[in-house]
């Protein structure tokens, strides 16, 4: 549910310009799928760090997701 809210924006994107800086790796539109993981990654401890909220302590909800 989390990568989901994260790609919703990227749905009606026409075009992606990605800017690399330095390091080792791909390059290029292959690279998108490690950028996206490497922001789910984060997540939790950034809404953490922002809201004080433990997004994995909270408990599942029944019910609609979250759109």
């Amino acid at each position: 549910q989390v990568a989901e809210a994260v790609a919703e924006p990227l749905l009606g994107t026409r075009r992606v310009t990605l800017v690399a800086s330095g390091g080792s790796g791909e390059l290029g539109v292959s690279r998108l799928p490690t950028e996206i993981l490497e922001v789910v990654t984060k997540l939790p401890a950034a809404v953490e760090a922002l809201t004080g909220v433990s997004v994995t302590q909270v408990p599942p909800t029944r019910g609609p997701s979250l759109r």
